[in-house]
């Protein structure tokens, strides 16, 4: 029962915080980067950035939730971490709005669209990683290796504070 309750609310909520908070840090950064790269027309920031910002928002969330369902950090974490490049968008287009950086149009109407378009990808690939990241914790269990079937709580203070 141990491992079904850490596989589904989280036993390591330091790890689950640093997960979802460390991800939208790097896709802000990244964001931020190519925009400001964008901006002052520097092609080899740019070129990189281009490269780097895609995979970062379509196929990170995936192997990140498969990553933190294997670590315990619960569902709810797991797949926030789907959601997590909208949310970094919507925020750095509404700042850049109210600021007034020239730029970043929150006025255009296909902007939610995209917005939502992102959560809804992310969100389905955070999903499949999170079962991904399950079945490999319960094959790990079976198989005898990863836990000592207690969750995989082997460090012996991380858990939650009401377990026994």
């Amino acid at each position: 029962m141990s491992t079904t309750r850490a596989l589904l609310v989280g036993r390591r909520r330091g790890r689950a915080v640093g997960l979802v908070v460390g991800f939208a840090g790097v896709v802000a950064l990244v964001l931020v980067a190519a925009f400001v790269a964008e901006s002052v027309g520097a092609t080899t920031a740019a070129a990189l950035t281009d490269r780097l910002l895609p995979p970062l928002v379509f196929y990170a969330p995936g192997p990140l939730a498969a990553a933190g369902a294997y670590a315990r950090c619960g569902g709810p974490a797991c797949l926030t971490v789907g959601v997590v490049p909208a949310v970094v968008l919507g925020g750095f287009v509404l700042v850049g709005t109210v600021v007034g950086v020239p730029g970043v149009n929150g006025g255009n109407p296909a902007l939610g669209d995209v917005t939502v378009s992102f959560a809804a990808i992310g969100l389905s690939s955070a999903f499949v990683g999170y079962c991904a990241g399950v079945t490999a914790v319960l094959a790990a269990d079976m198989l005898g290796f990863g836990g000592h079937g207690s969750g995989g709580e082997t460090d012996g203070g991380e858990g939650d504070a009401d377990e026994p």
